[in-house]
């Protein structure tokens, strides 16, 4: 209590800095600790009473999972890998003929530490060595292994990592990417010498917007060492099999100069070299005989290309088409052999785990809100199906469930909406669960998952908004609400939320339908689900907020934040005025008044290193200070995680965001 009385005299004293001192840098400050530990109790004393709802929901999703269908091997050097779920958090195993051996224990190499994280891993040539990136702290710098596969040693390892690139060029040499000291950003390909212990830089970015990584081609012979901004990028060719002695940073070849908006990403197969490229305005796939020389185009789709997968005898893309994804095969000579759509109501599919070019099948994986998810084989010939295998889930029957895709129209745009729903249980009371994301050009999929049956069956409808800022319907989409036009993407939140609140599945009587809305937003979500709570309160009668981004014009004008240059095309610079203008209007705690705000859970974890704890802590204490409501406004930190954390935690979280907001409607049971 003590602390309250001190942040509100704060708030009175200095209302243009009311909270800055929340912001620790260090996360060891012992007044912000204390601050933070007791808010979580405060937040726990509230919430204690709604764990039995938490287990009920816990278990229910328990006793849910069935069978799950089985996930392809990955074919990696002759040999087949996978990742299977035993214990706490899983093991990687790999399988020659008919043996099965464990290469990586994540159960083992997580005990004694509070949180833990397996960011990526790669298996030399040779199948004896794997590099693997860890992190135990929840920031994005990750602790790279090698590790012998036989003896589980460990042979060496670097610190400050890029957990996303592990590329081998031989059996001793691997290439990983450091990051930055204090902006995070992933700046320097080095390559590592396993046997000397020694290193050499490959490539360096100097240019703060531009960020760092590789990738092994097709031909497992090519490395391509990358980088890029949000719309440009520039690409160095090295080979694999290069003669030792040869200095590998002089054997980079550039493939073509960095262009401002011109982007490619080069695949090499069979000698001959295939790139994805809007060198003619829209991405196209070309090809070369010679990649520095001039690109023949052989595929150029109306829509856009969002996955491609080179293979001996066939190019498939995924091709999306204003919200519709296509599965499209093609020869060698761009000449189209088959089309599948993809996309049904409020379910999506998607290429994954394809590894071998030389494999006459790929895999799909398709789920949707009320559909399993299911893997599927498809002849790449023809496009046909040659199997297909979908979980099956206990006491789960999807002729129980509807589940659609509707459009909003507003602002003469109409903004899809993914919703699932019971008709048995739907009334004109039930409550709406409303997710929103729309950034980055990242679709939300319609994603089947126990957790959203939990609601339904309970007689909430679920729903996902797909905003402008989001890839729903594709770039245009996305550019239509990310930077200046950000919101576009606040406005079709707050117009789907109204259509929800009157959403019937039919109309016998002239009776007002008036649902509650409760709002669920991470990361860049929490951005959109704030900044409409802040237009329109009233529509609210709750939200869940997990690591938001809602104190967007402070992060954006503090280059000292990581990846803060990074974000500017997607945010707005602030140094342009008419940027910074459009972010102090739409800036979620910059916003907040004197309102009747409705119930919220804000969590964060405290080495989050993308949105920064002191976020969720100022926004959620400027929000008890102004509103008007007597709601709860609860401030939960994890102080040992960061932007994300382990698969059970995340669970019993989830659990209780769902209680918290059950709680609110006539649903709490």
């Amino acid at each position: 209590m003590l602390l309250s009385s001190v942040l509100l005299a704060s708030m009175l004293q200095n209302p243009l800095c009311d909270v800055c001192w929340l912001r620790d840098d260090s996360r060891k400050n012992t007044t912000v600790l204390a601050y933070l530990k007791n808010e979580n109790k405060t937040s726990e004393h509230y919430l204690k009473p709604l764990m039995g709802t938490q287990k009920k929901l816990l278990d229910e999703w328990e006793a849910m999972a069935g069978n799950k269908a089985e996930k392809p091997w990955l074919d990696i050097n002759g040999y087949h890998y996978k990742t299977l779920n035993k214990g706490v958090r899983g093991v990687v195993v790999r399988k020659n003929q008919q043996r099965e051996d464990v290469v990586i224990n994540m159960n083992l190499r997580a005990e004694n530490h509070a949180y833990y994280r397996l960011g990526n891993w790669s298996v030399s040539p040779n199948n004896r060595l794997v590099a693997i990136a860890e992190n135990i702290v929840g920031d994005d710098n990750y602790i790279i292994s090698v590790i012998d596969i036989a003896s589980g040693e460990t042979l060496t390892q670097f610190l400050g990592e890029y957990a996303d690139t592990l590329v081998w060029k031989s059996d001793k040499e691997v290439i990983v990417v450091e990051n930055e000291t204090n902006t995070y950003r992933p700046y320097k390909a080095v390559l590592r010498n396993i046997k000397t212990n020694t290193s050499v830089t490959l490539y360096q970015e100097t240019n703060p917007a531009w960020l760092v990584s590789a990738y092994m081609a097709s031909d497992a012979k090519s490395i391509l060492i990358q980088s890029n901004n949000h719309n440009t990028s520039v690409q160095y060719l090295l080979r694999s099999e290069e003669k030792s002695g040869i200095d590998p940073k002089a054997a980079l070849r550039l493939v073509k100069p960095r262009k401002s908006s011109v982007e490619y990403y080069v695949d090499v197969l069979d000698g001959k070299y295939y790139i994805k490229s809007n060198q003619g305005g829209r991405f196209a796939i070309y090809t070369a005989q010679d990649v520095q020389r001039e690109w023949t185009p052989i595929i150029q789709p109306n829509g856009e290309i969002t996955r491609w997968h080179l293979a001996n005898r066939r190019i498939v893309i995924e091709e999306k088409k204003q919200g519709i994804t296509l599965l499209e095969g093609f020869d060698l000579q761009g000449k189209k052999v088959f089309s599948n759509n993809l996309s049904k109501a409020a379910s999506v599919g998607w290429m994954a785990r394809n590894t071998n070019p030389a494999s006459q099948t790929i895999n799909v994986r398709t789920m949707g809100l009320s559909q399993p998810p299911a893997w599927t084989k498809l002849n790449i010939e023809t496009g046909e199906t040659v199997s297909s295998d979908a979980d099956v889930y206990n006491q789960f029957s999807t002729n129980n469930y509807v589940s659609e895709l509707i459009s909003v129209k507003h602002q003469g745009v109409e903004v899809p909406v993914s919703l699932v729903y019971r008709k048995d249980m739907l009334t004109d009371d039930s409550p709406v669960f409303l997710y929103g994301y729309g950034a980055y050009g990242v679709t939300m999929r319609p994603y089947f998952m126990p957790q959203i049956i939990s609601l339904v069956d309970r007689g909430a409808v679920y729903a996902i908004a797909h905003v402008r800022g989001g890839g729903f319907k594709g770039d245009d989409w996305y550019q239509a609400g990310k930077g200046v036009n950000r919101l576009n993407s606040i406005q079709d939140f707050i117009a789907a939320a109204q259509v929800m609140k009157q959403f019937r599945i039919e109309s016998p009587s002239e009776k007002k339908v008036d649902r509650d809305i409760l709002a669920l937003g991470s990361s860049a979500g929490g951005t959109l689900v704030a900044a409409a709570i802040n237009q329109r309160p009233e529509l609210f009668k709750g939200a869940a907020l997990q690591v938001p981004f809602v104190d967007v014009l402070s992060s954006m004008s503090d280059e000292s934040i990581p990846l803060t240059r990074q974000q500017y095309a997607e945010w707005g610079n602030p140094n342009k005025p008419e940027e910074r203008n459009v972010m102090r209007v739409y800036s979620p705690f910059d916003n907040i008044s004197a309102k009747n705000y409705p119930a919220l859970l804000v969590r964060s974890g405290l080495f989050d290193s993308r949105v920064p704890y002191w976020e969720a802590a100022k926004y959620t204490a400027r929000i008890k200070a102004l509103s008007t409501a007597n709601n709860p406004y609860l401030l939960v930190t994890d102080l040992q995680s960061g932007h994300s954390t382990d698969r059970t935690k995340a669970l019993r979280q989830q659990a209780m965001d769902y209680a918290f907001l059950l709680n609110l409607t006539n649903l709490n049971k």
